[in-house]
């Protein structure tokens, strides 16, 4: 916390851990009521005597002001979920709010909002005037994250009625059936209802209230079940969708509470695999449950994906978990979603829809890194849990396994990528030549749970995720910067590092392992463009532009990666280990390296050539090596090793059959 300037010299909160923050309020609403009831108790008992009563009126001082001040916590708490907010400097899982919004007016106001959302919310859809439609929306995008404004309309509504609230609101635009023709003019703005009804109820979820305790129990029960009252004689009514079909429409958007998604998840998973092997018909409305996107919203695991990938910790417990499959073996959620699941056509007519499995690779994307997509990796994210870990060595084995898994829906490759970068130190474990130390030259953040990835393994995982464009781009970007950023650690800090060679040494190990990494992926995009009989152009302006708007953070975490075995508590670098090197050589890639003539040297230029491809990867670590050393002595010895390194992959290739497998499935 920092001093404010303003003349009452007050404390304000620059950076808040919404988790942390959570335990505070739990432990403060729990002792506060304790205290009150004690402290009352002792001072009636003890009056008579004439004991103790200036002390326990001290005691009951302290317990009102923990009570007045409960709602501002809860406040802070709430603005602290918002998804938008920006991460506090510094320091993981913390994040800076508004403090200007933390007021008891505030307070009064938003509980003025949620008496009149509730009102509104409690109406027959049907029965809402456009402008009371629009109101609720309003309302519900203003104050989602204003306490206590979630809590008390979602909790007022309780689980059925919220989803017969999204359910008749999303059919608003639909005609109502028996000739009757819809009037409803606002259809196009059921995408913000949609997200803004999302984002409330996700907050709602993160609150303890006894209200709330007994939504999420009801609604996880509710699931299964469809969720439409009885209609009026003699049409009556076909029981709508189930309950797990209309919520998780709602779970696309918002940071959902954690201990509700994997109780949520184990009743989904059960009821999925019921409603998939059963007789009759699969998912699906005969009404329209989504609104945003292209699918239609007859998929429950497209939404519940989508809010996994909002919280990791969530993610990472219901991947892991088993249930039993059909021959009545345990089975993780993992390996029934990815290789054992028929996923449902959810396609919207006319529109080709792969939201549900593109939003399970995001989900796995949070599940086995530890953060949510697109965000840096940190030090201490970096330092994976045994079950992260076990998670991306299941992934790997099975792709290795079976390589159409990713092929035949590789537009997931942009995620295993993303997990793969983050899990640089251990494919560099599973490929290097250096069995006994290979872990010491490549060190993981957290030493005990390192993936064990095998080498046949990595080599047929990272050829096949190669083979998609936007799967290479991320690995051969991300691999360029690790391995920069752990040179430039190992040459100049050598006393952080316990690896036995000397610097030469290390130097050429390093660029070796380079080189063999760069032919894995290099040979997939390679064997794939060839495939395609298509001109391929892996580094042209419009790829640059779109390479930097997600290159920063890949090299960010890159670079974090690398220092992280070698960083204290809080993430702070042991000895100065922070440097440019992956920097330079990201810069390097997108624009050109500087040589001694005018005309920078492009790299990667073309990926038809493998060439080229080789060129371009000796290039690019000489390269790395003198922007991590400073010094070009090491240039030439670095290309040469890079190089035989590049060619030691065709091996590599030709011994786990990556390519003949391919070419045999034709």
């Amino acid at each position: 916390m920092d001093k404010d300037d303003n003349a009452s010299g007050g404390i304000v909160f620059s950076g808040i851990d919404p988790d942390a923050l959570k335990s505070t309020i739990d432990s403060v609403s729990r002792d506060q009521e304790t205290l009150q009831t004690r402290a009352s108790y002792y001072k009636t008992e003890l009056a008579y005597y004439g004991l103790g009563a200036e002390e326990l009126q001290d005691i009951l001082h302290v317990a009102s002001w923990a009570r007045d001040e409960l709602p501002m916590l809860k406040r802070r708490y709430h603005l602290s979920m918002n998804m938008d907010n920006s991460p506090f400097p510094g320091f993981k899982g913390m994040v800076q709010i508004n403090e200007a919004r933390v007021t008891r007016a505030a307070n009064a106001a938003a509980a003025k909002d949620a008496k009149r959302a509730t009102n509104l919310a409690k109406k027959d859809p049907e029965d809402l005037t456009p402008e009371e439609l629009d109101e609720l929306t309003t309302l519900f995008a203003l104050n989602h994250d204003q306490y206590p404004f979630a809590e008390k309309v979602v909790g007022a509504l309780g689980a059925a009625k919220t989803l017969q609230l999204w359910y008749g609101i999303s059919n608003l635009g639909s005609a109502p059936g028996y000739g009757r023709p819809s009037d409803f003019k606002s259809s196009d703005a059921l995408d913000e209802v949609q997200r803004n009804l999302s984002l409330t109820v996700a907050a709602a979820t993160n609150s303890d209230a006894p209200a709330m305790v007994r939504w999420k129990k009801d609604m996880v029960a509710l699931g299964g079940n469809p969720i439409a009252e009885p209609g009026p004689p003699p049409y009556g009514s076909s029981g709508g969708p189930k309950g797990f079909l209309v919520m998780s429409n709602l779970m696309r958007f918002g940071d959902y509470d954690d201990k509700f998604l994997e109780d949520y998840g184990t009743a989904l998973i059960k009821e999925d695999k019921q409603v998939l092997n059963g007789p009759g018909p699969a998912w699906g409305a005969t009404g329209r449950l989504n609104h945003v996107g292209n699918d239609k919203g007859n998929d429950p695991l497209t939404g519940y994906m989508k809010a996994l990938s909002n919280s990791p910790a969530a993610a990472t417990v219901f991947f892991t978990a088993k249930h039993k499959n059909e021959a009545g073996k345990p089975e993780s959620n993992f390996k029934y979603l990815f290789e054992s699941r028929e996923w449902p056509n959810d396609s919207k007519p006319g529109e080709e829809s792969v939201t549900g499995r593109n939003s399970l690779g995001h989900a796995l994307e949070a599940a086995m890194t530890g953060h949510r997509p697109g965000e840096q990796a940190t030090t201490e994210t970096a330092k994976h849990t045994k079950a992260q870990a076990d998670l991306f060595r299941s992934l790997v084995t099975s792709v290795s396994k079976d390589q159409d898994l990713l092929r035949n829906h590789e537009y997931m490759s942009d995620s295993f990528a993303n997990i793969s970068a983050d899990y640089m130190p251990d494919l560099h474990q599973a490929l290097t030549d250096d069995k006994s130390n290979g872990h010491l030259l490549y060190p993981t953040a957290n030493p005990k749970t390192a993936a064990g990835v095998q080498e046949h393994d990595a080599v047929r995982f990272l050829h096949a995720l190669a083979r998609n464009k936007e799967g290479y781009d991320t690995l051969n970007i991300s691999q360029h910067a690790y391995a920069a950023a752990l040179t430039e650690r190992q040459v100049k800090h050598p006393g952080a590092f316990t690896y036995p060679p000397g610097s030469e040494d290390t130097v050429k190990m390093l660029a070796y392992d380079t080189g063999r990494f760069q032919g894995v992926i290099g040979r997939g995009r390679y064997f794939q463009a060839n495939m395609d009989n298509t001109e391929v152009a892996a580094r042209d302006n419009a790829w640059k532009e779109h390479a930097s708007t997600w290159g920063g953070s890949i090299v960010g975490s890159a670079t974090a990666i690398a220092t992280a075995p070698f960083t204290g508590p809080g993430g702070i670098a042991l000895g100065g280990l922070a440097g440019t090197a992956a920097d330079e050589v990201f810069n390097g890639i997108l624009d050109g390296f500087d040589n001694d003539q005018k005309e920078k040297e492009q790299v990667y230029q073309n990926v038809k050539g493998l060439s080229d491809i080789k060129s371009s990867s000796i290039l690019t670590t000489q390269k790395s090596v003198i922007s991590a050393t400073g010094s070009k002595n090491y240039e030439s010895l670095a290309g040469s090793e890079a190089g035989r390194g590049f060619q030691s992959a065709n091996s590599m290739i030709q011994n786990t059959d990556a390519e003949n497998s391919e070419r045999a499935n034709e």
